[in-house]
């Protein structure tokens, strides 16, 4: 019974120990000690605590905590040590910077179309603001010129592939991943000029390629709904370059 006993501790105790070492044999600490400071983290021990990272050496991982933000005196700032081996994983805690409202871009774009007789349209333009843009354009319609002033509000709807906020260290602080996100546009707008058209609303769907850059390509479709009569509109597609002068701007 006793011999028994033993050796079901044995193995017990073998298997806690291969266990431990499956786990820190799964952490790349190499990773983690190249982990940029003020980097927000995720470690996982007995329980997950989000952190701000400080560093790593052979022994430890340090970070402080939430309120220990970056910009905030770090001397007074309250901080928490984790020893190696109770260190079962270790995740990049990325925020989405694609998220929420454009809250100051400039863009340019040109395209074309078709009106409700199916003849073909022309235009180019630019736009300017954030949540609600200002949208001038010059057309070409049934052979007529016309000056186009838009008011259009730009809604996030969803991004493709949806966006992962937990990354492992060997993934760079900022990715470049393409991605694609989704925007609704409802507007309202005025076009003067040759042919008949004056007041109308809109809708349109515009396509933003987020490379993690500045400067972003945009595919957009656009129907317009003259006051006058609804069905006699007409439907754009255009391609063009967006700027984000401040991508967010507070606007989550």
């Amino acid at each position: 019974m006793k011999k028994a006993y033993a050796a079901n501790l044995v193995l017990l105790l073998f298997a806690s120990i291969s266990g431990t070492a499956a786990a820190q044999a799964s952490v790349d600490w190499q990773a983690i000690e190249k982990i940029a400071p003020n980097q927000r983290i995720r470690v996982e021990t007995d329980k997950p605590t989000t952190c701000y990272f400080e560093r790593a050496d052979e022994s430890w991982l340090i970070c402080f905590l939430p309120r220990a933000a970056p910009g905030i005196d770090r001397t007074k700032a309250p901080s928490i040590e984790f020893p190696r081996a109770a260190v079962k994983s270790v995740q990049l805690d990325r925020e989405d910077d694609s998220a929420g409202f454009r809250s100051f871009i400039m863009a340019a774009g040109a395209g074309g179309g078709w009106d409700s007789s199916r003849s073909p349209t022309a235009f180019a333009g630019v736009k300017i603001g954030g949540q609600i843009t200002l949208n001038l354009q010059y057309d070409r319609m049934q052979g007529h010129s016309g000056f186009t002033t838009e008011g259009a509000g730009v809604l996030p709807l969803f991004r493709v592939p949806a966006f992962a906020r937990y990354a492992s260290p060997e993934t760079k602080e900022n990715p470049k991943e393409r991605f694609l996100r989704l925007y609704a546009e409802p507007g309202v707008g005025y076009r003067a000029g040759g042919g008949k058209f004056g007041g109308y609303t809109s809708a349109g769907m515009l396509f933003l390629l987020f490379p993690d850059d500045r400067q972003q390509p945009y595919v957009e479709v656009h129907r317009r709904f003259p006051f006058s009569d609804p069905l006699q509109g007409d439907t754009r597609i255009s391609v063009g370059v967006m700027i984000s002068v401040c991508g967010q701007c507070g606007f989550d």
